[in-house]
């Protein structure tokens, strides 16, 4: 009884659906609670409980300026953004954040109650060794508002700052961070808000817009209240509303997608930004005058502030291929969306996620956001100032399909921090990924009957089917697209690289073209290879865990009495081979559920009171009027590779 109502708890979960107790007798309910204040202290006292193996920890810096914070008020603040990378799943990674307000700013603006906070700075500045440096950060956020800096204060020995821009100091320290493999966001709203934070720091500067399209408001794409503004809002309760944006009802996103023939069959997938456990992330905070992100228009500029600091966009090798800057995501506007009195909307899509793998250059990655509207709480979690009764009190916590949506947005906000990581530190969580499906999954269990088993004398298909349990367990907690790297960095690249090529869909290349090795099975190569590594850090973990007090169940492994583990867990039909995300943006990953998934292979439908975005035309702005108020739904017998169907 109690393992049937802790399955079906774990089901509702992930979509913070109602969960009824009221059968549960006073027994069984002790039960469950004893489980979920495990479950709680397992992610916040990581230590308590895996003395052996710690999470990877990424240091992040968030900084902000002006009107902006990190309150808990429901307006321009960052709480619920920061709460939820505090609050990140899994044993892999945790995150130690340092927030930092380039002016003064209260302690109730810098969450003082928050004792899981590194560090608060405030009045900061790139430049102060004891602020910012290569060796303090991996990865940092920029959420600018300001339009020009006043008042900057200046120690004895910093020069003073242009009130346009962070300073050539500034602006070299951040570089240099960069170029030493520590990842950047950056972000804006509309016009030139966020321009003096941001404007000036290399790569941000031209994969987004800083500053208005046209001194006319009626051909500015992103200004305020024009018809050619960048208006996401999606209709709520009563017509077209500014405060749209802090209701349950999102706007809908349409992702890039990536993709490798194998054979017959195309696997493609979404960025791994907008990639999840539930699937595809099509889904983003609206707001009625968003920015906009571009791709950069020159791409071999030197940069210099003080001395060189190398190319701007670097060269693979030197000499080799040159990664760039990708729109990833496309938003669109509805036609005729005042909200509140703005001149009504021409139907238009805009880039909305700009983001460039800078890892595979040798520097660090980076991103860009339409606006810092997606992590806001008025955007997220409602608006106090609204009328009693108004949906948009509570924003997406109204209802159970939106707190379903806040989950993909919540994905989305963690993927920014773990893909923009370091190298090093992506192998680190890699390594703990692994290690975890040996000590706390049913990966061995399904497979073997015996602990100790010698790898030679171990047949293909074993290896096969450890590799098929893994990747199906670990895409039920990172997604599948962090399966794939995950596999790519751990297997294929140390074992058979000659493989990448063919197997990475992210990589530049010929994705459409078949060179005749499309018929090698290049999949199951790559689940034999994840079942030797598995069964090898099985092993590894085996022989560590000697001497060490384990549960119960890790002990037995330890021990090598496989039979001492709870069984049961494994259920054959993960093992099919399925598509993931729906036929739109089909992932073929075997064992990872079909449809709209939760983290447990279950669809959830398709909102039906959602007003669908348009369907979105190529990977440009577009002024066309929309074909249909929303994307072709799949017919049956209609292939999934089919463009377009959802």
């Amino acid at each position: 009884m109690v393992i049937a109502v802790q399955r079906l708890s774990k089901i509702m979960k992930p979509l913070n659906l109602p969960f009824d107790r009221s059968f549960l007798s006073v027994e069984n309910h002790c039960f469950l609670e004893l489980r979920e204040a495990l479950e709680r202290e397992t992610v916040l006292q990581h230590g308590k409980f895996w003395l052996f193996l710690k999470p990877c920890t990424v240091k992040l810096l968030l900084v902000t300026d002006g009107g902006l914070d990190f309150s808990d008020a429901y307006g321009f603040g960052l709480a619920a953004f920061v709460r939820t990378l505090l609050d990140m799943p899994g044993r892999h990674v945790r995150f130690e954040i340092t927030l930092a307000h380039i002016d003064v700013a209260a302690a109730n603006q810098m969450m003082d109650t928050k004792p899981r906070i590194a560090n608060r700075i405030t009045r900061f500045r790139f430049d102060k060794p004891a602020h910012f440096g290569s060796s303090k950060y991996d990865v940092v956020f920029l959420f600018g508002i300001k339009t020009s800096f006043s008042g900057r204060s200046n120690d004895a020995n910093v020069a003073p700052s242009p009130t346009d821009r962070l300073s050539d100091t500034e602006l070299r320290a951040v570089t240099e961070v960069m170029n030493d493999g520590g990842g950047l966001f950056a972000t804006g709203d509309h016009g030139a808000l966020g321009r003096a934070l941001c404007h000036a720091i290399p790569r941000v500067r031209n994969m987004r817009l800083w500053q208005s399209t046209s001194a006319e408001v009626a051909d500015d794409e992103v200004s305020m209240a024009g018809p050619r503004r960048d208006d996401t809002n999606r209709l709520g309760d009563v017509g077209s509303q500014f405060d749209d944006q802090s209701d349950d009802v999102p706007q809908d996103i349409q992702q890039k997608l990536y993709s490798r023939w194998q054979g017959l069959f195309r696997y493609s997938f979404p960025h791994p930004l907008l990639c999840g456990p539930a699937g595809a992330i099509r889904v983003m905070p609206d707001h009625p005058h968003e920015g906009e992100c571009i791709e950069p228009p020159v791409t071999d500029l030197d940069l210099d502030f003080g001395g060189p600091l190398g190319k701007e966009y670097s060269v693979v090798g030197g000499a080799g291929s040159q990664p760039l800057p990708e729109i990833i995501s496309v938003s669109g506007v509805l036609s005729g969306t005042t909200s509140s009195g703005k001149a009504p909307t021409t139907p238009q899509s805009f880039w909305g996620i700009c983001a460039y793998d800078g890892h595979r250059a040798g520097i660090g990655r980076v991103v860009t956001d339409a606006t810092w509207h997606h992590v806001v709480n008025v955007n997220l979690i409602g608006d106090s100032g609204a009328l009693m009764g108004s949906p948009r009190r509570l924003g997406f916590l109204l209802s159970p399909a939106g707190q379903a949506d806040f989950e993909q947005v919540k994905t989305h906000f963690r993927n920014l921090a773990v893909w923009r990581a370091r190298p090093e530190s992506i192998s680190c969580m890699n390594s703990r990924l692994i290690y975890g499906l040996v000590w706390n999954e049913r990966v061995m269990e399904a497979v073997l009957s015996k602990t100790e088993i010698c790898l030679k004398d171990t047949r293909t298909h074993v290896f096969s089917s450890i590799g098929q349990h893994a990747r199906d367990v670990l895409g039920r907690h990172v997604g599948a697209c962090q399966t794939v790297m995950l596999v790519l960095d751990l297997v294929i690249r140390p074992t058979v690289p000659e493989l990448v090529a063919d197997i990475d869909p992210w990589i530049d290349g010929d994705q459409d073209s078949d060179d005749g090795t499309g018929w090698f099975d290049r999949d199951a190569a790559a689940r034999h290879r994840t079942g030797r590594r598995s069964r090898r850090a099985a092993r590894a973990a085996a022989r560590a865990g000697r001497g060490i007090r384990l549960w119960p169940r890790h002990a037995a492994a330890a021990r090598g009495d496989g039979e001492r583990w709870r069984r049961g867990t494994c259920r054959g039909d993960h093992l099919a081979p399925r598509v993931l995300g729906g036929c739109s943006g089909p992932v073929f990953v075997s064992g990872l559920g079909q449809g709209r998934l939760t983290g447990h292979g279950r669809s959830h439908g398709t909102r039906p009171d959602r007003v669908m975005s348009p369907s979105l035309p190529a990977w440009g702005k577009s002024h066309e009027p929309p074909q249909g108020s929303g994307p072709a739904r799949c017919e049956p017998g209609q292939g999934t590779g089919s463009a377009g169907c959802q």
